[in-house]
C-alpha cells in the first residue's frame, strides 16, 4: 500500500500543476469507505483521467474484486494505465476508451458498485443504460452533483451552466424518487450522491 500512496501524491501534484480535474480531497474517504464497507466484486467507473480516482477504488475493493473504467480521452487513458501498471493493479483493472454511451450499450452486467464522475450532464443517461446491468443489490456514487452549489440554489445559474444543472436535479430526482434506489446526498466537496440499489421484487416474487 506504500507503493500506492506514494503514487497518488506524485499524481495529485501532477494534477494541480497540469490542471487535471481529479477527485476532490473531501471526497476521497466518502468513496474508499463506501467501496471497504461494501465490498464489491465487479466495478466500473465513468470517468478515468489520469487513473486518481481509480487507484482508490482499486485499492479500497477486495482482492478478488475487478474494475472496469471508462475513459473518453485516448491521452489521459494511457497515463492512467501507466499508473495502474505502476501500483501492480494492471490485472484486476482495465481501462475502455471511449465514449461511455457507446462502451456503456457493449458492456454487461452485473456490477454492484458503479462510481459516475464523467461528464455531469450524462449522469442520468448513464444510470438508465446501467440498470439492467446493475446486481442485484449494488451501490452507485455520483460526484459533483451538486455543481458549484448551483444545483440546490434557488437562483437560477448562469445561462451557460443552465443544461447542465437542468439534468444534474433531474439525476438526483430520479434516485430520490424510484423506488428502487435509496439516496444519501451529501455536501462534501461538490457534492456526492451515494444511491444504495434494491432489485424491485413484486408481491408475487417477495412471497415466494
Amino acid at each position: 500500500m506504500t507503493r500506492v500512496h506514494a503514487l497518488l501524491a506524485d499524481m495529485r501534484r501532477s494534477a494541480s500543476e497540469e490542471s487535471v480535474p481529479i477527485l476532490r480531497p473531501e471526497c476521497e474517504k466518502i468513496l474508499v469507505d463506501v467501496v471497504r464497507e461494501k465490498r464489491p466484486v465487479r466495478l466500473l467507473e465513468v470517468g478515468t483521467a489520469i487513473g486518481y480516482s481509480t487507484l482508490l477504488i482499486a485499492a479500497s475493493m477486495p482482492e478478488s474484486a475487478t474494475l472496469v473504467t471508462l475513459e473518453i480521452d485516448a491521452e489521459r487513458a494511457a497515463i492512467a494505465k501507466q499508473h495502474i501498471a505502476d501500483a501492480g493493479f494492471s490485472e484486476r483493472v482495465t481501462v475502455l476508451v471511449g465514449d461511455a454511451l457507446t462502451i456503456l450499450n457493449q458492456l454487461t452486467g452485473d456490477f454492484d458498485f458503479i462510481f459516475l464522475d464523467g461528464p455531469k450532464g450524462q449522469y442520468l443517461a448513464y444510470l438508465q443504460l446501467l440498470l439492467n446491468k446493475l446486481a442485484p443489490v449494488a451501490v452507485v456514487v455520483a460526484d459533483n452533483v451538486l455543481f458549484r452549489g448551483m444545483v440546490n440554489a434557488e437562483e437560477n445559474p448562469p445561462r451557460r451552466y443552465r443544461t447542465l444543472v437542468k439534468r444534474l436535479r433531474e439525476y438526483l430526482a430520479f434516485v430520490s424518487t424510484d423506488e428502487r434506489f435509496a439516496t444519501t446526498l451529501l455536501s462534501d466537496g461538490d457534492g456526492v450522491a451515494i444511491s444504495y440499489y434494491r432489485e424491485h421484487r413484486g408481491e408475487s416474487d417477495e412471497e415466494t
